[in-house]
């Protein structure tokens, strides 16, 4: 098993008293395995996955119980750089606002190589090379050209495929994508959401997508986890839901859609 979370269990300590978040989560994803985690607002699902990658904003937030197992190794045991290490190397987060998620004053190129110069120990030149690479694989026009442009100079579409790219860099086992597509508009979705199955495919990676939406999900995932008061309240293979109609991804021929958004 590449993740196993069981029993997970989130607080927030606030002025008026503890919150718990995420009330005893268990669910498991596979290599080459999509998870779909569905859920309405504030029910925790964003909370349980930075919980998995350890970025919980602590405090006021802080794990008070559970098991996350990457490998069979339990993360929570790990200290702050034996995680940093896994973080990025091992596994990855698409963030849901990419316009939020980028760094506004650093070219797209620089955000982009880092990955390589922290985890690689590559030089600026080698690591700007690695970028290019990575946003011609992820289908974004004239990289070379576009390199050194800053995130405001990429449209919505663009924004997401350069976080794809900065997940992606390190061919991590894990990707969890939060809301990838919430913020566009219906071919702009299809577009980045069948460039994240190929790829999928391609590295044989494990996928956590938290989504609303039904019909990504009938699409892509191989399961589904429903998420409510912090509590997964029904799982299933996606098959078992009435509205599944489409065959799995592993089934679907690669699609030719066109790179631009």
């Amino acid at each position: 098993m590449l993740l196993d979370v069981r029993d997970l269990r989130v607080e927030f300590h606030t002025r008026d008293g503890v919150v718990n978040a995420v009330n005893g989560v268990s669910y498991s994803v596979d290599a080459g395995e999509t998870l779909a985690v569905l859920g309405e607002s504030g029910s925790g699902k964003s909370v349980t996955a930075q919980a998995v990658m350890g970025i919980l904003d602590t405090p006021p937030g802080r794990v008070a119980g559970g098991e996350i197992l990457f490998r069979d190794r339990d993360l929570l045991t790990l200290d702050r750089e034996e995680r940093r290490r896994i973080r990025g190397e091992k596994m990855a987060m698409i963030f849901q606002d990419a316009l939020s998620a980028l760094n506004p004053v650093l070219s797209v190129g620089y955000q982009l190589g880092e990955m390589f110069r922290v985890h690689r120990g590559m030089s600026r030149k080698d690591a700007k090379a690695k970028a290019v690479e990575l946003m011609d694989r992820v289908r974004i026009p004239a990289a070379r050209e576009r390199v050194n442009d800053f995130p405001h100079q990429f449209s919505g579409g663009m924004r997401q495929r350069i976080m794809i790219a900065m997940a992606l860099a390190l061919e991590p086992e894990l990707i969890i994508a939060d809301e990838p597509t919430t913020a566009l508009d219906v071919t702009v979705q299809a577009q980045v959401m069948d460039l994240l199955a190929e790829l999928q495919r391609e590295y044989r990676m494990g996928l956590i997508l938290i989504t609303h939406d039904l019909g990504v999900v009938a699409d892509v995932a191989d399961k589904i986890a429903v998420m409510y008061a912090g509590r997964i309240v029904e799982n299933a293979p996606v098959r078992d839901c009435p509205f599944y109609t489409s065959p799995s991804p592993r089934d679907r021929p690669k699609s030719r859609m066109p790179p631009s958004s």
